[in-house]
């Protein structure tokens, strides 16, 4: 039997032949983009080397989605039949499609096709929240710093004071050279709290939330008397009030980094097998989701 062996982070393959002789075989994929294409039930990673006219892919069948899990490793076997890894070379360039195609292309050719027999896949999922608030996450933290306490913390929290004025129009943004809020921040009352923080931005102890007497819509902003173009919620000789019961909707993005790693994998095509002990199959980076829509519970 011919038998290939790759070590980990190798470059190619060593084929041992009948008559002594040595074969190098490329097996080289790290200057290759991973993607993926496919849903719950029928993921497909892939990587394709134009070159060598050669792809390694893996088709996983998980039943939940992959993305949900933060943090911590996945691991599925692959069993040869849901999950199962390819190794194959063409007779001319593979598009990028042709793994996606909901009908099996014909074209080009396979000349060579390896498909796992035993191995796993370990998959590892990293979230990144951005609220687009205008203030970079690095100056919200720590992570569990939660100003308003409805639940989501700053970093994500696009009203971080909770008092239904978004936390974009309360930073000085004109003066602002840096993106550190805390550089010459807006401060109504001058109390040492800027008003990104501040749940009374005026000082005259009518939370900015309730101060929307004439609209009471969930928004201070639009709550102006007497030709002023200053909102009340910001003039403290303005106290009129209303008992405001409910957070304003929270919209927030979520990107994710997906970590793709194939272990103790066995690959056979006919009496011919390649094992690799561990392979980096690669790493997507800020796969873009729905942004998330949220009413915080008052």
């Amino acid at each position: 039997m011919k038998q290939f062996l790759a070590l980990i982070f190798a470059a190619f393959l060593v084929q041992s032949c009948d008559d002594g002789d040595i074969i190098v075989t490329s097996f080289d994929f790290s200057d290759e983009n991973l993607e993926i294409c496919g849903e719950v039930g029928n993921y497909v990673f892939f990587k394709i080397n134009d070159d060598l006219q050669e792809s390694i892919s893996l088709k996983l069948g998980a039943t939940d989605s992959i993305f949900n899990t933060q943090d911590e490793i996945q691991i599925f076997n692959l069993d040869g039949a849901t999950n199962f890894v390819n190794y194959r070379t063409y007779n001319a360039t593979i598009a990028n499609d042709y793994f996606c195609s909901s009908v099996p292309p014909t074209s080009p050719g396979i000349l060579t096709d390896y498909r796992s027999i035993s191995g796993s896949v370990e998959i590892t999922v990293t979230f990144e929240y951005d609220d687009n608030d205008g203030i970079p996450a690095e100056f919200e933290m720590p992570e569990t710093l939660d100003t308003d306490g409805d639940g989501i913390p700053n970093y994500y929290d696009f009203d971080d004071d909770g008092d239904n004025v978004p936390t974009a129009f309360e930073l000085n943004n004109e003066d602002d050279t840096d993106d550190d809020p805390n550089t010459n921040p807006l401060d109504t009352d001058a109390d040492g709290t800027p008003d990104y923080l501040d749940m009374d931005d005026d000082g005259d102890e009518v939370l900015t939330i309730n101060e929307e007497p004439i609209s009471a819509d969930l928004n201070p902003r639009n709550d102006i008397e007497n030709g002023s173009e200053i909102p009340n919620y910001l003039r403290e000789d303005r106290s009129g009030s209303v008992d405001t019961t409910q957070y304003i909707e929270h919209t927030y993005t979520v990107r994710k980094t997906i970590r793709v790693t194939l272990k103790n994998l066995v690959l056979v095509n006919g009496e011919e097998s390649l094992t690799i002990e561990t392979l980096e199959l690669g790493t997507i980076e800020n796969i873009a989701f729905p942004d998330v829509n949220i009413t915080p519970t008052f």
